[in-house]
């Protein structure tokens, strides 16, 4: 057993409650007194003896509802420890999409085919038809437990059905109206209970036709903004025939809208993927970042090359050097801005339309100019008042206050432009937008800014000379 000082609190009670030498029954009452979800969160920290006891007590439906609030990687882990016999209990009760979560976790070819074996033959073969789609698809997260009835049933048939099929369906909020077995319509169940006075009342009375669904080839992410745009708490999922051959919960598109933001965030950092394994290895870790930091060596090659070849003007007007972090710091900054926005709207598909991106590069535009008319005013008088602090030559301090200024406003408006228009380009490219990263957004704004910064300074030596 663990050390027990290391144990959550409510997993000591739970010892305490399966030592306690009570009968069976109260035992079983006064484990299930609690949630499923502490349950699962005592089930990880729990050695193998006291998991089999507690199996012992659970109901297999309540031992399903503790294994679906793990995640699939816990609950395979601690399925490798568990006899198959109440595998196979467990797998009985448990939601198909839970299960898919499961078997796609299990990456031995042998273990897989051992716990697809448990799974009952018509609850096998949607789950296998299910471990076929894609991750991104809505065919990998979609559930088969609804209720459907038929367009001629009447209120009365229609509640018998959904009280027959209530207690083995997860959800019940909507019912689907089907006819010749194709989904033509839905009601909730509020709305069929209301016209429980008016029993032979015809479904198709009630129903409402204009639906909304996907598909089992739709990205999630396309699901998802139908979700949030219509609060919807269910999506109906049907193949190219209007059959309906299941439905997506918004507790699965919770799931998938915290991913794709450990995505997004994981790309902005610049790194390729945003798995986090405690027994990763220094070699797997280094191999992850590695190309990233290759590639932004090679951009930061380039800068210091820029540097490099404006160094007489460095030479002749050394103070250039003082302000040279501040132009890139800030281009790099307003550039990482410009691209979050770009990011946030590709995830909720509002650049889908021509219009809609040229309105977004007149808006970014219009913000980097403005933004960049304001610090360099700003950094104007910062620069006058340096200037007469060192007790340079009016003109020639109001000559390089200039420079700064027109240097970070310029700098601005390029960088915010850029972090639009450059993950804009990798969308075309049939990429991941969020692969232009903030490193890389700000390692070539770094460039530009250093060309615009230098070749104003240029300008300034030779009227200077």
């Amino acid at each position: 057993m663990n050390d027990l000082q290391n144990l959550d609190e409510f997993t000591l009670i739970l010892i305490d409650i399966l030592d306690s030498g009570k009968p069976f029954e109260e035992i079983r009452e006064e484990i299930e007194q609690y949630h499923d979800y502490e349950i699962s969160k005592a089930l990880v920290e729990l050695n193998k003896e006291y998991r089999d006891r507690l199996y012992a007590y659970l109901p297999s439906k309540t031992l399903a509802d503790v294994f679906e609030e793990l995640t699939p990687e816990d609950a395979f882990n601690i399925l490798e420890e568990t006899s198959l016999s109440t595998v196979a209990r467990i797998f009985k009760e448990m939601e198909v999409d839970d299960l898919v979560d499961i078997i796609d976790y299990v990456e031995d070819e042998e273990d897989r085919i051992t716990y697809l074996s448990l799974i009952k033959v018509d609850k096998r073969v949607v789950v296998k038809s299910y471990l076929d789609f894609d991750d991104d698809l809505v065919g990998s997260i979609m559930n088969d437990s609804f209720i459907e009835v038929d367009k001629s049933d009447t209120v009365k048939s229609a509640l018998k059905k959904v009280v027959a099929e209530a207690p083995e369906c997860e959800y019940i909020n909507n019912i689907y109206v089907t006819e010749d077995d194709k989904l033509v319509g839905a009601l909730s169940l509020k709305e069929i209970i209301f016209a429980g006075n008016n029993r032979e009342k015809p479904i198709s009375e009630l129903m409402s036709e204009n639906l909304l669904y996907v598909h089992p080839s739709t990205h999630k992410e396309d699901a998802l903004v139908i979700m949030q745009n219509y609060d919807f708490q269910l999506l109906p999922v049907v193949d190219k025939y209007m059959k309906l051959i299941g439905i997506i919960s918004f507790d699965d598109m919770i799931e998938t809208l915290s991913h794709e933001s450990e995505m997004d965030y994981s790309s902005l950092a610049g790194l390729t993927e945003i798995a986090i394994d405690e027994k990763e290895t220094v070699w797997e870790t280094i191999k992850k970042r590695m190309p990233w930091l290759l590639a932004l060596l090679v951009l930061n090659l380039i800068t210091s090359s820029i540097i490099t070849s404006y160094q007489q003007i460095l030479i002749l007007l050394p103070t250039l050097s003082i302000f040279m972090p501040l132009i890139t710091n800030m281009a790099g900054n307003s550039g990482t801005q410009s691209l979050g926005i770009v990011i946030r709207l590709f995830a909720k598909n509002q650049l889908e339309e021509k219009k809609s991106v040229f309105r977004h590069l007149l808006n970014e535009f219009l913000t980097g100019l403005v933004n960049g008319l304001i610090i360099a005013v700003l950094l104007f008088a910062v620069v006058l008042f340096f200037n007469f602090i060192r007790g340079i030559d009016f003109a020639e301090g109001l000559r390089f206050a200039l420079v700064i200024a027109l240097s970070i406003n310029v700098a601005l408006i390029v960088s915010t432009v850029s972090g639009a228009v450059i993950p804009l380009i990798i969308n075309l490219l049939k990429l991941d937008p969020a692969v232009a990263s903030g490193p890389f957004i700000t390692t070539i704004n770094d460039i530009l800014s250093l060309l615009i910064y230098f070749s104003l300074a240029t300008i300034l030596v030779n009227t200077l000379l």
